[in-house]
């Protein structure tokens, strides 16, 4: 037997499908995601609009007009059904007469958005009810919505205020002060006609703009009767529809017109929502000074928190680095002013912490030594000796970031990744075994390889080559007189072996000399030490895709490692992406691999390929004698 539920939901179905215009299209949908059908508006003469919209359908036999006009929906199932990309109308169909009321759903979650309840009743007015109008209402706001949402408008807007249960005193005192004062807002009193609806409650005041953005501010019921007081949370509300447009010269023009900048400074929680925007964006920079003040004198560190951690998206071209060096020279300011030492020493760390992000090595050095001078304890923590140690490395001051990061290792003596970069710093000092021993550490280690192991496990294969082949364990590495030498010799000279070895045994890391060793291995066909000397090429200049390309090849051959393809893949794609496979691609299709088996060859190295391993940037404040540590 059928219920009369599955009854009322055909028939609500049936006479929708009659309601609505021949031209449009309905799709009923799976009942998944609480919609009943997909609508696609098409024009009268059939023209394709691309404008779509979902339908919920509740439906009602009931005697009780109430019933008609209102429905109580889960406050949950409301936001699930605002927060889709489609726009979602709720349709209420009343079995006795026939008849329709409609409206959008999102404007419900704004006007709900501050209701502790787990449901809400959902109130249908005489103008929502299906007219011979309803359609062009219908087309209007949705093609409203989409400007909206895309930004593609201007202000002035035109603004309806719907009073739904405050005194009629109120709305018509609020009207008023809108139209006298609020430039960017034009009141009308035709809602169809109206951008911006402005729903007056009897605590507090929720603005919808053309379903596209909302927002919602509180006042007690017993303010109603303070005209400043609603028009200040008016003007409170409308600064956060504002903040969700890209319409920031408004914003601020805004908030400089009608001297806002106490109220949200003052006010933590529209402080923390406009922040992102007051401080990041390049237009609003005057703002600056007045936010940074007042969050160092609060002492809050939530709010440091959230401008550093703006100030660190920077690093992703949001801010510009002119901006970023503004705030830290007002916060060390701010610093020295107080005498706060902690402050002090935190800015100069977090700066320098910046600049190491952006690759400025010089400067983050320069205030990592500032932070360290104005705080001894900093040599005490362990992620300070290794970022350190890793701004020393870019500096190529191998020996001391071999120095930092022991010191580190001691400091975190669970961090395994140190163990590698060690060895890297031991490995460019020229301490080889040194070098081989931590990388077999490491190796050994990371035997779950939560750490990417493939770069390390190619330089162990070197520091083994160079000690067992070559029996180099350590040496003074002398840069500058390896490169004076190779340039004073002739062509016939870089073909012999005895003058590349004298030079190896200056520095066994000079990429050219390999590449001239290449050469008489090539000839002596020594495919030993033509890979040795290949891989150690691509190892020192890391971005030359021919020469991986080149190498991975090499692996192929008889009596080749075949067994460091996939360490050698991955490492070529760390650092050339798609040039190396690009260059493999073309490097097969030369004549001299013609009995090469390419095609599968290059298939079987893009499956070898992992996505690289990335680990988060890392900011640090503190709060009271406590350090907070924020991934990013």
């Amino acid at each position: 037997m059928r219920s009369r539920t599955h009854i009322l939901e055909e028939e609500s179905l049936f006479e929708l499908k009659r309601t609505l215009p021949n031209e449009w299209v309905i799709r009923e949908k799976p009942k998944d995601y609480g919609i009943d059908v997909e609508i696609e508006i098409f024009t009268s003469k059939g023209e394709y609009t691309g404008i779509v919209f979902w339908v919920q359908l509740k439906a009602t036999d009931s005697e009780n007009l109430k019933d008609h006009k209102s429905i109580r929906m889960p406050i949950a199932k409301i936001r699930q059904l605002a927060s889709y990309d489609l726009p979602v109308a709720l349709f209420r169909y009343n079995s006795k007469n026939r008849t329709f009321y409609f409206d959008w759903i999102k404007r419900h979650a704004y006007l709900s958005s501050s209701s502790k309840k787990k449901s809400f009743n959902i109130e249908f007015q005489d103008y929502h009810l299906w007219s011979k109008d309803s359609t062009n209402h219908i087309i209007s706001f949705l093609k409203s919505k989409i400007r909206f949402s895309n930004n593609l408008f201007s202000f002035p807007i035109k603004g309806f205020l719907n009073n739904i249960n405050a005194p009629d005193k109120t709305a018509r005192k609020l009207s008023s002060k809108i139209s006298k004062n609020i430039a960017i807002i034009e009141i009308t009193r035709d809602r169809n006609l109206a951008n911006i609806e402005i729903n007056v409650l009897e605590n507090r005041i929720v603005l919808n703009l053309s379903g596209a953005f909302g927002g919602s501010i509180g006042y007690k019921k017993g303010d109603l009767n303070n005209e400043d007081l609603i028009f200040k949370a008016f003007k409170d509300c409308l600064i956060l529809i504002l903040f969700q447009t890209d319409k920031d010269l408004n914003l601020f023009k805004f908030i400089n017109d009608h001297k806002l900048l106490d109220e949200v400074i003052n006010h933590p929680g529209m402080l923390h929502y406009l922040m992102p925007k007051l401080i990041a964006s390049e237009s609003g920079n005057h703002f600056t000074k007045e936010i940074v003040e007042h969050v160092f004198k609060s002492g809050n560190p939530i709010s440091a928190t959230i401008i550093q951690t703006i100030i660190f998206l920077s690093s992703k071209k949001i801010i510009s680095q002119e901006r970023v060096e503004s705030y830290f020279e007002q916060v060390i300011e701010l610093s020295l002013e107080s005498k706060n030492e902690t402050s002090l020493a935190t800015s100069y760390y977090n700066l320098g912490g910046y600049y190491r992000g952006i690759n400025v090595f010089d400067k983050a050095i320069h205030f990592y030594n500032k932070a360290y001078k104005t705080e001894k304890s900093y040599l005490k923590r362990g992620y300070f000796c290794r970022e350190l140690a890793g701004i020393l490395f870019e500096l190529d001051f191998f020996r001391l970031s071999a120095k930092f990061y022991t010191k580190a290792s001691v400091l975190e003596p669970d961090n395994i990744f140190l163990i590698a970069t060690l060895g890297d710093a031991e490995f460019y000092s020229g301490n080889y075994e040194k070098a081989f021993n931590h990388f077999d550490d490491f190796l050994v280690k990371n035997a779950n390889q939560n750490h990417d192991k493939y770069e390390f496990s190619l330089k162990y294969t070197i520091c083994k080559a160079l000690i067992e082949i070559l029996e180099i364990k350590q040496q003074k590495r002398n840069i500058n007189k390896a490169y004076e030498i190779l340039k004073s010799l002739t062509q016939n000279e870089l073909q012999e072996s005895s003058k590349l070895d004298e030079l190896v045994k200056m520095d066994a890391l000079n990429p050219i000399i390999w590449s001239y060793f290449s050469t008489v291995f090539l000839k002596d066909e020594d495919l030993t030490m033509l890979f040795v000397s290949s891989l150690i090429q691509a190892i020192l200049i890391k971005r030359d895709s021919k020469i991986w390309a080149y190498v991975a090849i090499i692996t192929t051959y008889e009596g080749s490692p075949s067994e460091l393809l996939n360490d050698i893949v991955n490492t070529a794609y760390f650092y050339c992406r798609e040039d190396f496979i690009s260059e493999l691609q073309d490097m097969i299709e030369l004549e001299e691999y013609d009995d090469f088996k390419g095609d599968k060859f290059l298939n079987y190295v893009e499956e070898l390929i992992k996505t690289p391993k990335e680990y988060p940037m890392e900011l640090r404040f503190w709060d009271k004698d406590e350090v907070k540590i924020i991934e990013l």
